[in-house]
């Protein structure tokens, strides 16, 4: 018969280890020196003194109050340097948020953008247009100045009508395909081990796809302008589907890329609930709640729909997330938090060209949500 005292103590001793192992990260931290010259001293009787190697398990084992206020300062300091709160303090607020849904299990849908290839080796989706614009002998000052204020529409189609679409589909290819992109460098990787159902995309690359394929591929992809109830269902059911919402580059009957594809798409003039993007749209923006990555959330056609649903019910909406590069300007960055505030989204800030900031944020909410 196993004794009670017996059973106690294998948990107690099962609680210990799985209290250490959670700790990894710091663990490997702390026994690396990458948090100081800590040293723990083993001294014999004899007088010797051998500094052990193992210094967070010795810690661990001699003084567990030391060991988790160590733990918790490290945490703290982690977590300030991700969210770059000296620059950003309301990151903090916002993220915290965040974190309590994706505890709690709430319906939480990753936005991909094209800003999370970048680390994959594909070029920065605006930057693209601008060098495909030199290309067709456009002026790049302008070019630039129109992105800037979202006329992204606009600029492709001057640049594709210059270059012609064979051209432009040519190049495409070129740059965002082959076998120099890299997609597990993808901060979308992270993601893998945070949400297991359903996400969208505007992007026409396959990183995001790459990605998952060797953890846990997508059951399906839709596509945005199949007029059907598929994905909101798959969301609904928690199935891991991918919405290609803007379609494929090289699929010209469902593609939404040019001026013409985006009215086709949304609508001319204003939004067109009665076709299958916005209609769709319209249904998951007011159900669920959104994480937006490497998006611009500039002149994009979805914001249009998405401010209807805040226009019309902002008080039954769910919170929408953002990580998002911020203007250097400081009345540039208010005129963007309020703009993003009138749609329903709490952005988490990181500085423009910090690249790192996106994967450290995500790496961060799986160490606090998980």
């Amino acid at each position: 018969m196993i004794r009670k005292e017996t059973v106690e103590k294998t948990f107690e001793l099962l609680s210990e280890y799985d209290e250490y192992t959670k700790n990894k990260e710091f663990n490997e931290l702390l026994n690396e020196g990458d948090l100081g010259e800590y040293q723990v001293i083993f001294k014999t009787p004899e007088g010797e003194e051998h500094s052990l190697e193992r210094i967070a398990s010795a810690i661990f084992s001699a003084d567990r109050a030391r060991y988790r206020q160590l733990v918790e300062k490290t945490k703290e300091t982690m977590k300030h340097q991700a969210l770059r709160i000296d620059q950003y303090s309301n990151n903090e607020n916002v993220f915290d948020r965040l974190v309590a849904a994706v505890k709690q299990k709430a319906s939480i849908v990753p936005f991909v953008g094209a800003g999370f290839t970048v680390a994959a080796g594909c070029p920065a989706w605006s930057e693209y247009i601008v060098s495909q614009a030199i290309k067709a002998q456009m002026d790049e000052a302008q070019i630039r100045a129109r992105l800037k204020v979202g006329e992204h529409e606009e600029v492709m189609d001057e640049v594709i009508q210059a270059q012609t679409l064979p051209v432009f589909k040519r190049e495409f290819a070129s740059e965002f395909e082959g076998a120099r992109i890299a997609p597990a460098l993808s901060p979308a990787t992270e993601l893998t081990q945070l949400f297991s159902g359903s996400m969208v995309t505007t992007n026409f690359d396959r990183v995001l796809e790459n990605c998952h394929q060797a953890i846990e591929p997508f059951i399906e992809k839709v596509i945005g302008n199949e007029n059907s109830g598929r994905f909101l269902k798959a969301l609904y059911r928690g199935e891991k589907y991918l919405l290609k919402l803007h379609g494929n580059i090289d699929d010209q009957q469902h593609r939404v890329l040019t001026k013409a594809e985006y009215d086709r798409g949304y609508g001319q003039g204003d939004v067109d609930y009665n076709l299958p993007i916005p209609k769709m749209l319209k249904k998951i923006f007011g159900n669920f709640s959104f994480l937006f990555l490497g998006c611009s959330l500039v002149g994009d056609r979805y914001l249009r729909v998405l401010k209807s649903v805040y226009d019309e019910g902002a008080d039954y909406m769910p919170e929408h997330f953002a990580i998002l590069s911020a203007p250097d300007d400081e009345a540039e960055l208010a005129d963007r938090d309020q703009f993003l505030a009138g749609h329903g989204i709490s952005p988490i800030w990181f500085a423009e060209g910090d690249w790192a900031a996106p994967e450290d944020i995500l790496k961060l909410l799986n160490r606090e949500a998980l």
